[in-house]
């Protein structure tokens, strides 16, 4: 029986088609996923792109702060009313703006994208199909996708080793493990066991295991990337002191551990595109 997450992805699929086919034009869009973006960018589609989140786009989408862009908000607080100027017939929003999702149907037709963690690279190529097809450019998607898959493949085979990893999230001081589909799946690297004593947390209908100083030295990874959620929205003062961390770390006997700063808004932020897959990719391999 095919699962509820391939269902899903298929039905994303099959929604983003027939808005497609439907529409006799290619659609004005106003985009808040920014994985989305990049991959327009990627696909030279920027000019049916009427809308931008502005305030968080990461420096390789710094285009779009052209004033041809309109400002619509934040991820999480988007503008109503500079949207509904726009009157586009396609806003893409992730689950940052679920909560806002009525209030944008009553302004465009909606697509929410998400990619699941099952089988990344089939329902991130289902994303970026998707995407295209509303463009009428699947053949130059699926183009770059090949492009994309064969670069991932040259790098997985240039590591070298068997190093181990741990992906973690910062935000102000503390940190949780950060399952990294990217890392595991795509390139093939070894999670570090995390210990038995340490136990998830559940917040609503999410999970989340934090992580102590103590507990990171102690399940020893060769290397250790740190997506820093402080740095990326922006409060630097509770951004994370590395200088501090690789100190606290060798206290606990982890002076060995590789300390690797992701790009904080191209992973907290963005991620998922073709441009920004690519980009997550060598940042991995080049810290290993």
């Amino acid at each position: 029986m095919m699962n509820l997450r391939k269902i899903l992805a298929i039905g994303t699929l099959v929604a983003f088609s027939q808005l497609s086919t439907a529409e006799t034009q290619l659609p004005k869009a106003a985009i808040f996923d920014l994985g989305s973006l990049d991959t327009i960018a990627a696909l030279g589609l920027e000019s049916y792109v009427v809308g931008v989140p502005k305030q968080v786009l990461p420096d390789y989408l710094k285009q779009f702060n052209d004033a041809r862009y309109t400002d619509v908000g934040g991820l999480k607080t988007p503008d109503l009313e500079a949207i509904k100027t726009l009157n586009p017939d396609l806003i893409v929003i992730t689950g940052r703006q679920a909560g806002q999702k009525s209030a944008l149907e009553a302004i465009g037709k909606v697509q929410q994208v998400e990619t699941f963690g099952d089988n990344y690279w089939e329902s991130f190529s289902a994303n970026v199909s998707s995407i295209a097809a509303l463009f009428n450019a699947k053949d130059t998607a699926n183009k770059a996708l090949a492009e994309l898959s064969t670069d991932i493949e040259s790098t997985k085979t240039g590591i070298k080793g068997n190093p181990t990893i741990l992906v973690v999230t910062h935000n102000n001081g503390s940190f949780g493990l950060r399952d990294e589909p990217i890392a595991t799946q795509l390139l093939g690297l070894e999670a570090s066991k995390v210990p038995s004593h340490v136990t998830p947390q559940k917040r609503g209908t999410r999970t989340f295991t934090s992580l102590s100083v103590n507990n990171i030295a102690e399940m020893k990874p060769t290397t250790l990337f740190i997506v820093d959620r402080s740095a990326a929205i922006g409060n630097t003062k509770e951004s994370l002191d590395i200088e501090k961390l690789k100190s606290e770390l060798a206290d606990q006997g982890g002076q060995s551990i590789q300390v690797a700063y992701l790009s904080p808004k191209l992973w907290y932020l963005s991620g998922n595109g073709l441009q920004s897959l690519r980009m997550q990719v060598k940042e991995i391999a080049d810290a290993l």
